[in-house]
């Protein structure tokens, strides 16, 4: 099993790790490669021909690329000197990060010859609180699935009970699993042999949550599909369009797989859109039995007007495997009320787009365990049950999912083209009477008989002297014909020509 027991005190300490009021973004996430080195996994270390320790520096190339500093420690239990989880490098070098991993070795308990026992619950905590306290962490856990914390006899019920906690405490967002066939065996025990690990990945705070959905989205850490622990309440389906039963609507999925997108040209104005196609079960590795389905809409309303409601043909969902289709179905999705090809928006934005998100509601969900899961897992782990974390708690009796959906419209390019002839008009009326206001006209002036030139501009004018220098008056030019003033007391003759 994977979650193991410790002191109530352990608990307490990770309960106040949770609620430090650093756990907050950071530039770059910590990530802790957490190895198991109890006695359970020697066929792993003591198999010359075993690829563990290769498979773990593997793991920690693909995450490199994520960022932030990459911590290796191992795992078994605390006992006396023996220390767990005990750290053996933190920082951001490949080659460094390769020598700390293979120099991992199976732990002994102090003065015996025994190995040292498991307790994931203890390494769990003690990770987070000690190697990276408050802060937004994503937890890599290598193991066999097998624990011996003191041979306790109360194993499964603690197990149960730390899963119950794991599952109920918000600061862990997500946790993801990845079984992995790798055999070995053991050269000191003849009859000891295993046929696989597990990769657990726990995100510890909303940063960390982030960067394992990038992880998980580009399949990076084994390239393959992970398996859910948590959240089960939520992100559960995925419409999948296969096409529309109205001719003028088309509908596709955008380059994220998940984004639905409507297009349709004004001119068709149509009220109602009716998509076909299937719900996606992305509950993997767990089969969805049964569950009631509510849709609703948010963020869909045109300017003000009233929210776009939606429809679906089918309530009732039933028997879809994991990562498997449901039965084809149909969503009416209301179509909002258009603007004018005129509003600005339309006009400048090269069409109309309303966004928002359609929300299923799935309620009294009853998921099972993929029997194709059950049967990998047992291949891998043949001696030990299913383990406890993929068990549904209650949290997994309903849950909620929001699916992007974009209603692009495509309006007449004519209004622009209408708009650009006036801007063009109009830029030329504002050039020509820039022009005209810059250009010079030239006007000769008699004063008293003597002729005199000159130039000026639309709105200019220019003093007039007479023949001996003195000033007589103005000349000032309109936008056309310039007229002279004579200055108040002078009488001599001013023509202009």
């Amino acid at each position: 099993m994977l979650f193991f027991s410790r002191p109530i005190g352990a608990v307490v300490l990770f309960l106040a790790a949770l609620a430090a009021p650093g756990l907050r973004a950071q530039n770059a996430v910590p990530q802790i490669l957490l190895i198991q080195n109890s006695g359970w996994m020697l066929p792993f270390y003591e198999d010359p021909n075993s690829k563990f320790k290769d498979v773990v520096q593997e793991l920690s190339n693909r995450l490199a690329p994520y960022g932030g500093e990459q911590l290796v420690a191992s795992f078994n239990q605390s006992i006396g000197d023996n220390k767990s989880p005990l750290l053996h490098y933190r920082g951001a070098d490949a080659a460094k990060i390769r020598s700390a991993v293979q120099a991992l070795a199976v732990a002994r308990k102090p003065g015996k010859q025994t190995y040292a026992d498991t307790d994931f619950k203890e390494a769990i905590v003690g990770a987070i609180s000690e190697f990276s306290p408050g802060k937004s962490t994503l937890l890599w856990i290598v193991t066999n699935n097998k624990n011996s914390p003191n041979n306790s006899a109360e194993t499964v019920q603690k197990n149960k009970d730390f899963y119950k906690f794991l599952q109920d405490t918000p600061e862990i967002r997500r946790i993801v699993a990845f079984p992995h066939a790798l055999p070995a065996q053991s050269k000191t025990m003849a009859d000891y042999r295993a046929n696989g690990l597990m990769f657990y990945a726990l995100a510890y705070g909303d940063p960390a949550d982030q960067v394992l959905q990038k992880m998980l989205a580009a399949n990076a850490p084994f390239g393959k599909q992970a398996a859910r622990l948590k959240p089960l309440n939520a992100e559960a389906l995925t419409f999948i369009p296969k096409g529309v039963k109205n001719s003028d609507v088309a509908v596709r999925l955008a380059p994220d797989h998940k984004t639905l997108v409507l297009t349709f040209a004004a001119a068709s104005k149509p009220e109602v859109a009716e998509l076909v196609g299937q719900f996606r079960n992305d509950f993997y590795p767990y089969d969805i039995q049964s569950a009631k389905v509510e849709i609703d809409t948010q963020g869909l309303g045109t300017k003000g007007k009233e929210k776009i409601s939606v429809d679906l043909s089918n309530k009732q969902v039933s028997q879809i495997p994991a990562g498997g289709l449901s039965p084809e179905l149909s969503v009416k999705i209301k179509v909002p009320a258009l603007p004018s090809p005129w509003d600005p928006e339309v006009i400048f934005g090269n069409g109309y787009r309303a966004s928002g998100v359609i929300r299923f509601e799935l309620d009294e969900q009853q998921l099972t365990i993929s029997k194709d899961f059950s049967k990998a897992m047992a291949e891998l782990f043949p001696k030990d049950p299913l383990p406890d974390l993929f068990i549904p708690g209650d949290s997994a009796k309903k849950s909620v999912t929001t699916q992007a959906l974009v209603i692009d419209v495509q309006y007449p390019s004519w209004p622009l083209l209408v708009l650009g002839g006036l801007a063009l008009a109009l830029l030329g009326g504002l050039v020509g009477a820039f022009m005209l206001f810059r250009s010079e006209r030239i006007f000769r002036v008699s004063i008293d008989g003597a002729q005199k030139t000159f130039g000026l501009r639309p709105f200019a004018e220019a003093v007039i002297k007479n023949a001996q220098g003195e000033r007589v008056g103005v000349l000032k030019r309109a936008m056309g014909q310039a007229t002279a003033v004579l200055d108040k007391g002078k009488t001599c003759v001013v023509r202009v020509m």
